[in-house]
């Protein structure tokens, strides 16, 4: 693995102030240039919910969209004072609704009512369509490394000093994995950049890391829940994001139209990035189960390209793993999780989450203070099928030899469209994702202290299901050490010998084997973020006051059948699995 040991990173990655990349991206500064995106948006749209096999009436879809709207406007509290962007989006949604119920009484032929929904579908574009400034990106790639560096010497020293900066973020961040064929891919084709995702501060810190990495701006869908702060709305909505509402699921035509925009962006090579999870994963493991709406949207892209013979057409699919020693949500995550997988079996517990601009402070305040790290990790590029590629771009067949996608796609001597066939494709880059995920996933001190500790009570307590062994009580909880000790021991070289079949990897810590120095590490960055300690060691005993926090820490080293208490029976394939008793094996 290519490391600089200067910055603990990849030799490529550059932390030090550099101009920024131009790319795709750019062109939508340009007015023309987005009216023609969002055009092709509503028309893509129109296409595909009026030309299906199973098209339904345009008047009855316009009248599904205006009960769905009003349900969810009904439930929606954003006003000017708490969300000022989400407040005017509503205000806008309204005033759609009564102008399509206005003209949807007065509407008479099919021709009529399919304007009627062409205009609906072009207020979702609209709505759904980024903007690029580079001007404020300019100084966005200025201003955040400073203040991040700045923060950082400030949190380090407990003063605030605008001078005499000796820390720089590198010593905090760790960049590594496949950056170079990353950067060398970006110039042969367009990357669609598929993270995990944790935490909220994902969406805050990736468009820093790919700077770092000396590649483009890349479009990305964001959640409408990170444009609640004005200030991270207004860089947002001018850095290339695009809005994700969540909220209008039900919505076909706003879902078609999220859908089509992707496409659009990726058939005229603007990089893009998206989380195929769907959001953030509840339970803190890696992700197993992802949506492939969204990600069927690459193959789409690269099929269109083919058929323009575009002389870069590939579109190359790359996974990234970001992994902290803490997530400031995990308490509410968790909640979210248990309650849905328990149902009656599960006591809620009064967890909350706000997306405040003081708790995003806090979490890097926390971060630079105290000789934490983040973790970031980029896997190897893939094509559209979930084949590897070569460092030219040229996909690697499952026998090893090269394959020519255009002979993927061609059915019948036509290169083409195929539903059935192309769904099968996006299924295999789906489990493909989810396995490249689990092997670039980096284990960190805590996530092991974690697993290590769960694992030696479960051994203690064999019979109990989740929901019964989170609600043990706290001297049931409390472990002897050397007991410990002898499980965690057990516990690294399950993960040492994983780690030499290169199924994970192991951060700088974890690579010392010695167990009393890596949990002691572990225990620390546990305990840094929340007001619980979530494992603390005191009178030769080893306990936990949140058994939730836990469990979440401990999944992130789920998915591997680690953590089988029948050693027998282990196998390989366990993403997303649960054993008889309800626990993330």
């Amino acid at each position: 693995m290519l490391i600089d040991p200067r910055t603990g990173s990849h030799p490529a990655v550059r932390f030090d102030r550099h101009s920024p990349i131009r790319g795709e991206i750019y062109n939508l500064d340009q007015r023309s240039f987005r009216q023609e995106v969002v055009a092709e948006v509503v028309n893509r749209t129109m296409k595909n919910i009026l030309g299906s096999s199973a098209s339904q009436d345009p008047r009855l879809l316009i009248e599904e969209t205006i009960y769905h709207e009003r349900m969810r406007l009904k439930k929606s509290k954003a006003n000017w004072l708490t969300s000022p962007y989400i407040h005017k989006r509503n205000v806008d949604d309204r005033a759609i609704i009564q102008k399509v119920q206005r003209e949807l009484k007065v509407v008479s032929g099919l021709e009529d009512s399919e304007a009627l929904m062409k205009s609906y579908v072009n207020h979702f574009a609209t709505e759904i369509c980024a903007n690029f400034e580079p001007q404020v990106y300019n100084f966005a790639t200025n201003a955040i490394p400073w203040m991040f560096s700045w923060l950082l010497n400030a949190a380090s020293v407990k003063r605030i000093l605008p001078w005499g900066m000796s820390e720089s973020l590198q010593t905090r961040l760790r960049i590594v994995g496949e950056v170079d064929q990353l950067q060398n891919l970006s110039k042969k084709g367009t990357i669609l950049l598929v993270p995990t995702h944790l935490s909220n501060i994902d969406s805050l810190l990736i468009g820093y890391v790919i700077h770092a990495m000396m590649l483009p701006p890349f479009a990305y869908g964001a959640g409408l829940n990170l444009f609640t702060n004005p200030i991270l709305s207004f860089a947002m909505s001018r850095l290339g994001a695009y809005t994700v509402d969540r909220q209008k699921g039900n919505n076909s035509l706003y879902k078609t139209a999220l859908k089509n925009y992707s496409t659009t962006m990726l058939k005229r090579g603007i990089h893009s990035i998206f989380f195929p999870a769907g959001g953030r994963v509840r339970s803190g493991a890696i992700e197993s189960h992802l949506k492939l709406g969204l990600l069927g949207t690459a193959l789409e892209a690269q099929l269109e390209r083919l058929q323009e013979n575009h002389p870069n057409p590939n579109i190359y699919v790359v996974p990234m793993v970001m992994n902290y020693h803490f997530v400031f949500e995990a308490s509410s995550l968790i909640e979210d999780y248990l309650a849905q997988a328990g149902k009656h079996r599960y006591q809620p517990n009064d967890a909350t989450e706000d997306l405040l601009l003081v708790n995003i402070i806090k979490f890097f305040w926390k971060l630079f203070s105290t000789h934490s790290e983040l973790w970031v990790r980029v896997g190897k590029p893939m094509d559209v099928f979930g084949n590897f590629v070569d460092p030219e771009g040229r996909s690697i067949g499952p026998n090893g030899t090269t394959i020519d996608p255009r002979a993927w796609l061609t059915t019948n001597g036509e290169l083409k469209a195929v539903p059935q066939r192309d769904r099968e494709y996006t299924t295999l880059l789906g489990q493909k994702i989810s396995e490249r995920y689990h092997a670039e996933n980096v284990v960190l001190s805590s996530h092991l202290v974690a697993f290590s500790y769960f694992q030696t009570l479960r051994k203690q307590y064999p019979s109990l299901d989740l929901f019964r062994f989170l609600r043990l009580s706290e001297s049931q909880r409390s472990i002897p050490l050397d007991r410990f000790y002898e499980e965690a021991g057990r516990c690294y070289e399950l993960i040492r010998k994983a780690a030499d079949r290169s199924e994970i990897h192991l951060s700088d810590t974890l690579r010392c084997g010695d167990v009393k120095i890596w949990v002691e590490d572990g225990v620390r960055q546990l305990g840094l973020f929340h007001d619980a300690k979530v494992v603390k060691i005191a009178d030769g005993l080893i306990s936990t006051e949140d058994m939730n926090l836990v469990y979440y820490y401990r999944n992130r080293l789920t998915g591997y059948g680690f953590g089988k208490l029948n050693e027998s029976s282990q196998k390989h394939n366990f993403y997303g699995e649960t054993d008889e008793k309800g626990f993330l094996v």
